[in-house]
């Protein structure tokens, strides 16, 4: 399924946005409004891994139900208060592993189920490639400012 090779990209996307930057630059706060690099990838992370336990749902003919994150916004705070103590290593390695492991779980998924279940799941695409897209732009961004002020 192509959701698999999409998801691989959108994760190495994530790494080349962040390429080259110092732990400083990573966990500068507020670099994006009230977070920093650091927690954008820990949200990154984490929604990665909501996909994980979702798509584990999905392939036994269930909906996921997802009304425990209805409110997005105290969700993500939820995530980024309970991570606060992650080192940027630590971060970095939830960041792999969720996008190892759902990228591995997508492309294990036998053909005959994704034909059952209709093909990709709407909020899968939604949330771990337009979602991560958001991100991933704000991210370049970021790290264009910064090694364009180095050059300078």
């Amino acid at each position: 399924m192509d959701i698999a090779e999409d998801l691989r990209k959108t994760h190495q996307e994530i790494l080349a946005a962040i390429e080259g930057l110092t732990p400083e630059q990573l966990t500068a706060p507020n670099s994006f409004g009230r977070w920093s690099a650091r927690e954008v990838m820990l949200h990154l992370a984490m929604w990665a891994g909501e996909c994980l336990k979702a798509i584990s749902v999905w392939k036994t003919g269930h909906s996921y139900d997802w009304d425990y994150a209805t409110d997005y916004l105290a969700f993500n705070d939820f995530w980024i208060k309970t991570c606060h103590h992650l080192s940027l290593g630590q971060v970095t390695q939830m960041l792999n592993i969720h996008y190892l492991s759902l990228t591995n779980e997508l492309a294990g998924i036998d053909e005959n189920i994704w034909q059952k279940r209709g093909g990709c799941p709407k909020w899968l695409s939604e949330i771990a490639i337009g979602h991560s897209r958001e991100h991933i732009d704000r991210l370049h961004e970021y790290r264009n400012r910064i090694l364009h002020k180095i050059s300078i």
